[in-house]
């Protein structure tokens, strides 16, 4: 081998590269090594984690570094991670003793996670680290079972189911402070459903529902109450007001009534001195009207007196009336809700009497027109048939040549027939059932003379007529004296028969 000596230096015969450079290259490649060796033990800790490095830290057990990075000394120390994420972890709790020995089943879910908190990180990474998420929720289910039933014994089943949330951060708080001691955190508490085998809480449950709705009810009941107290009041109100209202109208219309009856009294007042004027003149040519010529004079002055008394009384009413109405006013502007409607409805009942004796003197006046016409119609109704049998009596005397007499026996022959019907019913009311005959012994002897007897009984008809001042025809029969006068000679079989009428 050969050696070079040149100006630079010796030179290696055999590669041709200076000593110097291949010195560099070596440190250069050492400096790299121990850069990649560094920056592979260089860790950086995300958000969502805990980097644990154990070993030799100088911190004790373990050193734990979140949201930061730190160096791991080669075949010093090791590194691990544990997961921040949040975890549920469901607490079927049941057969629970409260405090008064009553068996609670709450069900409940708490979601937890491993504390980022200072001193808790190394609790969680000297009892968690290298544990799977089912093992840490197991640790953290039996923890929490055991502080729920602790908390659950101190408490009432009542005070349970009030105060919901006082027993959630009772449970929160027991449940804190024993997960912390493995590195965990609780998040949020949330119970589902409290339920007790003896039905205490829904006991609980009717009873407060019945409070609250008899509660409700007695709410309901004190506004309707206050509500229909306000319509009454209203209502009260709106009634005085249409009350006086209607008294204000009532006034005016009687007062418009009033003056009408005043105008019409004063026109009937002068219609009845008109008509008194006509009839006036008409009795001066009809001598038969003087009478109705007084009355009517009378009866005109009558009622011109009645109209001027009426007028009188009516304007003292409206004086009345009018001063009425001003303290009805002056009432009324004192104390609307009394003294109004009182003065109203006394003015209505007054108005109300006054109409009724106004309809009870015309309905009076009425009737006794209506009577007055009833009785001048049966007057004249009389008169026409006197007057027509006047007119009959007339024509039946001038038929008669003018004869009274004859006239007067003609209309007593139509009575004839009532006569005898009266006659006729005279002996047919007589008791004869049985008829008992006494012979007197006299010649003829038996019932012969019974007929004669018995029309004897009868009041005869030419004494009837006789005594009305009447003679009776001929032809009707005579009487015995008359017969005997007449035929002096007669023979004794015809006065056998003397009551008997003769036939023309």
């Amino acid at each position: 081998m050969e050696t070079l000596v040149t100006a630079g230096g010796p030179m290696l015969a055999e590669t041709g590269i200076p000593p110097m450079i291949t010195l560099g290259l070596i440190v250069v490649a050492v400096v790299i090594i121990i850069f990649l060796i560094f920056a592979n033990r260089y860790r950086r800790c995300p958000s969502n984690r805990v980097l644990v490095i154990y070993g030799k830290t100088g911190r004790g057990a373990a050193k734990c570094v979140h949201g930061g990075a730190a160096f791991i000394i080669p075949l010093v120390q090791a590194y691990d991670y544990l997961d921040l994420e949040p975890f549920v972890v469901p607490i079927d709790l049941s057969n629970a003793l409260s405090r008064e020995n009553i068996r609670v089943s709450v069900p409940t879910t708490v979601t937890a996670a491993i504390s980022n908190m200072p001193n808790v990180m190394e609790n969680a990474a000297v009892r968690l680290l290298g544990l799977t998420r089912g093992q840490i929720q197991a640790q953290a289910q039996d923890i929490i079972l055991g502080q729920m039933r602790a908390v659950i014994a101190t408490m009432k089943i009542e005070d349970i189911n009030r105060d919901r949330q006082g027993f959630m951060a009772a449970v929160n708080e027991a449940v804190t402070k024993e997960l912390e001691k493995i590195g965990l955190q609780v998040i949020n508490v949330n119970i589902r459903d409290i339920e007790d085998e003896s039905g205490y809480i829904k006991a609980l449950g009717k009873k407060a529902a019945a409070e609250a709705i008899n509660q409700a009810n007695i709410d309901v009941a004190e506004q309707e109450k206050l509500g229909q107290t306000g319509v009454a009041e209203r209502q009260r109100d709106q009634r005085v007001a249409v009350a006086a209202a209607k008294a204000i109208a009532e006034i005016g219309e009687k007062n418009a009534n009033r003056d009408m009856r005043q105008q019409v009294a004063g026109l009937e007042a002068q219609a009845v001195n008109a008509e008194t004027d006509a009839e006036a003149k008409k009795a001066s040519y009809h001598a038969n009207q003087r009478v109705a010529e007084e009355e009517a004079r009378n009866r005109g002055e009558s009622a011109a007196k009645q109209a001027d008394g009426a007028i009188r009384v009516a304007q003292e009413i409206a004086q009345k009336t009018a001063e009425e109405a001003k303290a009805l006013r002056e009432a009324a502007r004192l104390n609307a809700e009394v003294v109004v409607p009182a003065n109203a409805q006394r003015e209505k009942v007054i108005i109300g009497a006054e109409a009724e004796k106004q309809q009870a003197i015309r309905v009076a006046d009425g009737q006794a027109a209506a009577n007055l016409a009833k009785m001048s119609a049966e007057g004249k109704g009389q008169q026409a048939i006197l007057e027509g049998k006047a007119t009959g009596y007339r024509n039946l005397v001038a038929a008669v040549g003018g004869t009274p007499e004859t006239a007067a026996t003609m209309l007593v022959i139509e009575k004839l027939i009532e006569l005898g019907h009266i006659q006729a019913q005279a002996i047919q009311d007589l008791p004869l059932e049985k008829i008992f005959v006494w012979d007197g012994g006299g010649p003829e002897g038996g019932m012969s003379n019974l007929g004669k007897k018995l029309m004897g009984a009868l009041p005869p008809m030419h004494e009837l007529a006789r005594q009305v001042g009447l003679d009776l025809p001929e032809f009707l029969g005579k009487l015995k004296t008359q017969i005997a006068a007449a035929e002096p000679h007669a023979s004794s079989a015809s006065s056998n028969a003397p009551d008997k009428p003769v036939k023309p």
